[in-house]
């Protein structure tokens, strides 16, 4: 009997041996995060402020998933022009419909084009956003999803979408008036929970408020691991600590890419790395099905101006 004893004593004490560094190394992943791309299809000759468009964050997207396998690929918002042109609108979507996100945040420039017609395309795109709601004339609904669980390389990210009501503080009442929300602080509350009751490994915000906002979040909601963060265009080029919170966010004009390594550990960032590839008008290479769609775009923009000019 003793002997038995002592070889399930033995058995038990292997088997915690063996399963302790599982538990110390924790679970690795990498989040892609880009921002404020301000409508840049192609890229610029821009000496002060080198630019790549999505001409070039295609490639390098796919250069950055060759490199670290299964990435996590999120957007923060106001990828649209600011002057609201739905042509141009049209064709970021089916440029970021090929890069693949994983999950995007709307921003305050995708309304430009006008609330009903950017609730007519939302469904392109993997859309979160859990405190907006926006009347197209039956009331005000959530037309998007509140969260989304991302699963990449046997981890999963719940990732959460928010806005802050600020950022439409200039717009004028056309788009005022359709756009609603409910109060942010409750709302990311109640996803965090439930997304930790769902058994995440982390919780990913996708805020389009700003980046003091996004400072008051991280103190106000316990249990996000990252904040990546847009609107205010802010380049951080190394993450923010914010109690146990990470803010990370990209910069203006969709220079910046984003690439943050981190190991989690229960449900926050233990240890990271984070660094940005900026592509510009030499480099990388040009991507192929988004060099036709700028084509496509300029023979129709083209078109359209022969057509108003000759009415």
């Amino acid at each position: 009997m003793l002997i038995k004893i002592r070889r399930a004593l033995l058995l038990l004490a292997v088997t915690l041996f063996m399963s302790a560094p599982l538990a110390q190394a924790g679970e690795k992943v990498t989040l892609v995060y880009t921002n404020s791309l301000n409508g840049w299809l192609d890229y610029c000759h821009c000496r002060d402020n080198p630019r790549g468009g999505l001409v070039k964050r295609a490639t390098e997207i796919k250069k950055i998933r060759k490199q670290y396998g299964p990435v996590m690929l999120f957007e923060t918002g106001d990828f649209f022009a600011y002057d609201g042109d739905t042509l141009l609108a049209d064709y970021v979507l089916k440029c970021y419909e090929y890069i693949r996100y994983d999950a995007v945040c709307p921003g305050d420039q995708e309304f430009t084009i006008g609330v009903s017609e950017f609730i007519k395309r939302r469904r392109i795109l993997p859309f979160v956003c859990n405190n907006l709601m926006v009347n197209t004339g039956s009331g005000f609904k959530n037309y998007f999803s509140r969260y989304r669980i991302v699963e990449k390389g046997g981890v999963r990210i719940g990732v959460i979408g928010t806005m802050h009501p600020s950022v439409f503080r200039y717009y004028p009442s056309a788009t005022t008036a359709g756009v609603r929300f409910s109060d942010q602080v409750s709302a990311v509350r109640e996803d965090v929970a439930a997304l930790k009751k769902a058994g995440v490994s982390a919780v990913v915000l996708l805020s389009h408020s700003g980046f003091d906002v996004d400072r008051e979040l991280c103190r106000a909601v316990p249990g996000i691991a990252v904040i990546v963060g847009g609107h205010s265009q802010t380049l951080l080029k190394k993450p923010v600590k914010c109690g146990r919170t990470l803010l990370v966010q990209a910069g203006a004009n969709g220079s910046h890419i984003g690439i943050l390594q981190a190991v989690i550990k229960g449900g926050y960032v233990d240890t990271y790395t984070n660094s940005f590839r900026l592509p510009d008008e030499y480099q990388p290479a040009d991507d192929p099905r988004i060099r036709r769609l700028i084509r496509q775009y300029s023979e129709e923009l083209k078109k359209k101006y022969n057509t108003l000019k000759f009415k």
